[in-house]
């Protein structure tokens, strides 16, 4: 008796099926399962055993299976599965009793088409010298996962063309606007400048409404263009200090915080892995929101924190102000691209500000959190996946 039908045997008995004849009890196992089930021998590279789902799963009469005998895998097998093949070979023979490995590859059918299996394996006879000699294995017929998986991925390709394209060309005419733009700005600012006191009021009030148009198409186009370096492509990441990263962020908008006169607070920060660039373009946009969106006659106060719980598997890092807060039902709708809760005479901007931070966030595996209410100001969390895991 070989050492692996010992160890069924000991495995029924001790399930009380021992006073079960073990040999028909196997038969009847293997002839209703409905997986292949097979023994292979390492010497002689070829099944010894294999029920009748290996015949059927690949369109063969169990006589043709038989015939075949040690040529079926070299004769059946897909030609780029062979050298991964013997590597799983190699990573079997390696194994310890109680261990298993799985392997994915396609077989030929009957018919001609290809059907991929997947092989769960395990030691089923030693050598004398300890060797692996014949393993045991089930393979299960996942063709039609593959296929899903297939066309699962092709759907993704097509829409990451489809995306790409799309960002491309939002970038070219963005980018294009920016200097007609700011040629229309230049010429507005000169006639104001060398003609305006010729003009009368009519006339300097489309000045100053050109200007205005000339300032929000402006915005616009730079808002456009941040939104184009956070959507597609994979970004380059790396360790980034927050705390020095945001004292640069303040230095770039000193002249927004002295003329709200704000006070920005920011506390002790950690080292985040991500994009340098995209998380500048993130804490920029929330204190410059937090900035903008301040209760009349009440100077902008914003807090930037760390948040983090010490049992919780993110790193939190909150921006909170002093503003007219989010009414509860508006939540959702400020992260829409171009949805805006105030008419632009009320508060200037493009609409794309949170939707850009929440895409940064996309980006980073991790996601953007808002506890706002109408009056009391508003805290916006980002919560990133500590180095190597993900939320």
């Amino acid at each position: 008796m070989k050492r692996g039908d010992q160890a069924i045997l000991t495995e029924i008995a001790e399930s009380g099926l021992g006073a079960w004849d073990a040999k028909p009890f196997l038969e009847k196992v293997a002839a209703i399962a409905p997986s292949v089930i097979y023994i292979f021998n390492q010497k002689t590279q070829s099944n010894e055993y294999s029920n009748r789902g290996l015949a059927e799963t690949l369109g063969y009469s169990s006589a043709e299976v038989q015939e075949m005998g040690a040529t079926l895998m070299p004769r059946l097998l897909h030609p780029d599965d062979g050298m991964a093949l013997m590597q799983y070979f190699d990573r079997v023979r390696a194994l310890n009793d109680g261990e298993m490995l799985q392997f994915e590859y396609r077989m030929r059918h009957a018919d001609g088409h290809w059907v991929w299996l997947l092989s769960n394996d395990t030691v089923f006879e030693r050598d004398s010298d300890g060797s692996v000699l014949r393993h045991i294995g089930t393979a299960t017929d996942i063709s039609m996962q593959k296929r899903a998986e297939a066309v699962a991925l092709a759907e993704k390709q097509a829409a990451d063309t489809a995306n790409e394209e799309l960002r491309s060309f939002a970038y070219s005419i963005s980018h294009d606007m920016k200097s007609p733009s700011n040629t229309m700005s230049l010429i507005l600012s000169e006639l104001r400048e060398t003609q305006g006191a010729k003009l009368d009021a009519d006339g300097q009030e489309l000045i100053e409404l050109g200007l205005q148009t000339a300032a929000r198409m402006q915005t616009l186009i730079e808002d456009v263009l941040h939104y184009t370096r956070v959507v597609g492509d994979e970004v380059a990441k790396e360790d980034v200090d927050l705390a020095m990263l945001l004292s640069e962020i303040l230095v770039d908008m000193q002249g927004d915080i002295k003329d709200f006169s704000a006070v920005v607070e920011v506390g002790e920060l950690p080292i985040v892995f991500g994009s340098r660039m995209q998380l500048r373009i993130l804490f920029s946009n929330l204190i410059a929101n937090a900035l903008k969106y301040h209760r009349p006659g009440v100077p902008p106060h914003v807090k930037v924190s760390d948040t983090t719980d010490a049992t919780s598997s993110d790193l939190s890092i909150s921006v909170e102000d002093n503003g007219i807060g989010i009414p509860d039902g508006a939540h959702e709708k400020i992260f829409t691209i171009f949805k805006r809760l105030h008419l632009q005479d009320e508060v200037p901007g493009s609409g794309l500000g949170l939707a850009i931070c929440k895409r940064v966030m996309m980006s980073h595996g991790g996601r953007l959190n808002l506890r706002s209410k109408q009056g009391e100001g508003s805290v916006f969390t980002a919560h990133f996946p500590r180095k190597g895991t993900t939320l």
